[in-house]
């Protein structure tokens, strides 16, 4: 054997050797050699391919796109343009398809002339196979994080719907034991009101006596403490007076009588009745002395007291009360501001409550009684408060005659 075809012999074993298969183009896109990898690859033989042109040979394994993409990167090439790699699916000659990457370049001799055209083909299937499974898992893992999701959006909403029904059937709960013992002390307001008052007021006119008898006496110089607790019970017997009249002004509020009445006379009778202590700061902004509004005098200034009497009691260590009017649009508002602990955040909504207290003495029922006599005047009362900062209790009458006629006598 001559060199030439030891040569041969070498060079025909090496590409046959290659992982990849191996196809060698002339100028004009014939084949002039292929390797084994490649005929297997196509499931064809070398006397099936040789001599033919490349897009021959492919016409009938390739769809007619992929085809137009062979020819134009063999285009690129032979003008010198680069060509990256290129993926298309062939038909095996049993049927099956398959899916190569083609790897097209220039042979060029020393002047840099093209002499022929290589092609390196390997077979992507496996991989291609393996990147739409991983495509497909990821796919599915994307449904299924979906599903998750919105499996966890209707379990929050069927929770948050189920703490919505809790917290309304507690809310119900709360009402239906506020309404029955409403209904109590309606009845027990109506039948033994009265019947406490006769023996505190005589509790009440004989402490006032024993305090004038004893004022400048010798036992109260000796023991000073007695008249101390005789200030103690007097003090009482207001509290237990302010829970009778609040019993029986929430059991039966009556219809308001409106007159026209001077509000700042109003407000100073009202300041009259509540003792306002000397570490307690008064400032009042009430406006011109002749302003009137047309109220029941007795019933605004029930409201007044008991405001005012909350606002006190929120400043034991002393501080600021301010009482301030002012007209805007088709109502007189009226402003009790204290400079107390406040209201929190939880009890805001709960002021007007019957029954709602955060007070040692009382039992909730001053603020109730408020609102519905302001409600009777058509007004309104509303509550605003800071933590550490303060309440303002604002009180809106209208300017006009407001209260229904239904509910209300005018005098």
């Amino acid at each position: 054997m001559g060199e030439l075809e030891e040569a041969r012999a070498y060079s025909e074993a090496l590409l046959n050797s290659m992982i990849d298969g191996l196809g060698v183009l002339d100028l004009e896109g014939k084949v002039i050699d292929v390797n084994e990898p490649l005929l297997q690859m196509m499931g064809l033989k070398k006397e099936e391919i040789v001599g033919l042109p490349l897009i021959q040979v492919l016409g009938p394994v390739a769809e007619s796109a992929e085809i137009e993409k062979i020819s134009a990167t063999i285009g690129q090439l032979m003008a010198g343009a680069p060509a990256g790699f290129i993926e298309m699916v062939i038909t095996h000659k049993d049927g099956t398809r398959v899916t190569i990457s083609i790897g097209p370049s220039v042979v060029r001799d020393a002047q840099g002339k093209p002499v022929m055209l290589l092609a390196v083909m390997r077979d992507i299937t496996e991989r291609k196979r393996m990147e739409q499974e991983i495509q497909d898992k990821n796919e599915q893992l994307n449904a299924q994080n979906e599903e998750l999701r919105a499996t966890e959006e209707e379990l929050r909403a069927s929770n948050e719907e189920l703490q919505a029904a809790n917290e309304e059937l507690t809310e119900t709960q709360e009402q239906l034991i506020r309404s029955e013992r409403l209904a109590a002390i309606g009845q027990l307001a109506g039948g033994v009101g009265h019947e406490l008052r006769n023996p505190l007021g005589a509790i009440k006119n004989a402490v006032y006596y024993i305090k004038g008898k004893l004022a400048k006496s010798e036992l109260a110089e000796k023991e000073p403490r007695v008249m101390e607790f005789l200030d103690i019970v007097d003090d009482e017997v207001n509290v237990s007076n302010k829970i009778i009249t609040d019993l029986l002004g929430f059991s039966r509020v009556g219809k308001p009588l409106v007159m026209p009445t001077p509000v700042r006379k109003v407000v100073e009778e009202a300041l009259a009745r509540v003792p306002i202590p000397e570490n307690v700061e008064l400032n009042e902004n009430l406006g011109p002395d002749s302003k009137e509004v047309a109220v029941d005098a007795g019933q605004i200034q029930q409201v007044l007291v008991n405001v005012i009497t909350n606002a006190v009691q929120a400043m034991p260590e002393g501080g600021k009360l301010t009482i301030s009017t002012r007209e805007r649009k088709d109502f007189l508002e009226l402003d009790v501001t204290d400079t107390g602990s406040g209201i929190s955040d939880e009890n805001k909504g709960k002021v007007f409550d019957p029954l709602f207290t955060t007070r040692a003495k009382g039992i909730g029922l001053g603020l109730a009684v408020s609102k519905s006599i302001i409600d009777r005047h058509g007004g309104q009362i509303e509550a605003k408060s800071a933590v550490g900062k303060g309440t303002t209790f604002t009180i809106r009458l209208p300017l006009e005659i407001p209260v229904q006629e239904d509910s209300v006598e005018k005098q």
